[in-house]
């Protein structure tokens, strides 16, 4: 039986692991990136790598799924507010936009990384992910019911939202003002009372 201190030890290694990994991902992309420049970058040596991870796949799994585990928790309390679907909307994309701003290097990679999965239905970080798509979703359709939110399909209304908020957070060196929800969401909410 492992004490409380060998536990976090151990949790605070396998960290280490990810941090270094998503770095060198970040520099070398993910096809060229090692093992053995995941261990050197993360400070440890392949053994310690390969006890955590038994491959470069696992390493990028667990990235993934630490990041739309944290995205999801980070949000969950809006969720579940009483308030009308754009104030709710506009909570929780705040909400991502403050967590995202806070790893750009780790969301930037979360909402690319994908197109490198050749079958991503398997993984379990889609869990987290399908979960914040079908809140976000059905906030909007109430919405549209409500006359919140212009009539447009669900679904495009969430890639236009994300293709904004993508370029505003993760390739604008800038801080997201007040102001750039307005701007960014005004095409899509219908003007407030």
């Amino acid at each position: 039986m492992l004490s409380d201190r060998q536990v976090r030890e151990r949790e605070m290694r396998k960290n280490n692991i990810l941090n270094g990994a998503l770095r060198v991902f970040h520099s070398h992309g993910i096809e060229k990136t090692t093992m053995d420049e995941i261990a050197s970058e993360s400070g440890f040596g392949k053994a310690t790598l390969y006890y955590y991870f038994t491959s470069k796949n696992e390493v990028f799994i667990a990235i993934m799924e630490d990041g739309w585990k944290q995205l999801w928790e980070g949000i969950e309390s809006r969720i579940v507010e009483e308030m009308s679907p754009r104030k709710k909307f506009i909570g929780i994309i705040r909400k991502m936009a403050s967590i995202v701003k806070e790893n750009k290097i780790l969301y930037g990679f979360l909402f690319t990384a994908p197109n490198h999965i050749q079958d991503e239905s398997k993984q379990s970080w889609k869990t987290y992910q399908e979960r914040l798509y079908s809140i976000l979703k059905s906030i909007i359709e109430e919405g549209i019911k409500k006359n919140e939110f212009i009539d447009l399909n669900p679904g495009m209304l969430m890639k236009a939202i994300g293709g904004l908020f993508h370029g505003l957070l993760l390739d604008n060196e800038d801080d997201l003002r007040n102001d750039d929800f307005e701007i960014m969401l005004k095409n899509f909410l219908k003007p407030s009372d």
